[in-house]
């Protein structure tokens, strides 16, 4: 049993995420804690229980953090090669650690090492199936490898989580225009101004817009 104290915007998927490795375990801590609300007060005390499995695997990830940490840090300063090597060092302590595999992802990506960021994608996008994220980022991916009617199914899934995910929508109308399909590109575009009508992306859809009207 752990005693976790919560910190100031904390949420029970963060804590979940933490010591389970899952976000979705947050309904049983919320259960085992017996708490009526989502938002936790800052100093209280939330019950973590772990049986011996997840006491092995919550340590696991702990051991993992520090090269995890240390690639970040190396990503921040560009050094994506030795970043790769660190998240691989990471997962190699954790195979679940989701967030060093989307990470190694995204640094693959910043290499233009696409299919490489696409193997871990599409394992963030398994290990969570629910995650607008991972399945937003498996579809850019793909639409950069030029595979564009994979990457309009992984849009469509992010939207079907995320009906809001505005990057995934902007993202859709992009591809169907590449596509040359220029009906579901409208459709597409107009959705898109009702999730975000104001931002500098926004301009730009406006005028894509306006193009395939005329």
């Amino acid at each position: 049993m752990f005693l976790h104290r919560v910190e100031n915007g904390e949420t029970l998927q963060q804590i979940a995420d933490d010591y389970y490795g899952d976000p979705k375990r947050a309904e049983d801590l919320k259960e085992y804690n017996d708490l009526s609300g989502e938002t936790l007060s800052p100093g209280a005390f939330i019950h973590i229980p772990l049986n011996k499995s997840e006491l092995k695997a919550l340590k696991r990830r702990e051991e993992a953090r520090a090269p995890y940490n240390q690639g970040l840090e190396l990503v921040a300063r560009g050094s994506y090669v030795d970043a790769v090597r660190k998240f691989q060092s990471a997962l190699e302590i954790d195979p679940e650690f989701v967030d060093a595999r989307y990470n190694l992802g995204v640094t693959y990506q910043n290499m233009k090492a696409y299919d490489k960021a696409l193997v871990q994608y599409k394992e963030v996008a398994r290990l969570r199936r629910q995650n607008p994220t991972y399945l937003f980022a498996t579809g850019y991916c793909l639409f950069h490898m030029n595979n564009h009617e994979k990457a309009v199914k992984w849009f469509e899934k992010a939207l079907e989580v995320d009906p809001e995910h505005a990057r995934a929508q902007y993202s859709l109308a992009v591809t169907y225009e590449k596509m040359g399909q220029d009906r579901e590109a409208i459709r597409a575009w107009r959705r898109y101004l009702e999730i975000d009508g104001d931002s500098e992306w926004a301009i730009e859809a406006r005028k894509r817009l306006k193009k395939l009207e005329q």
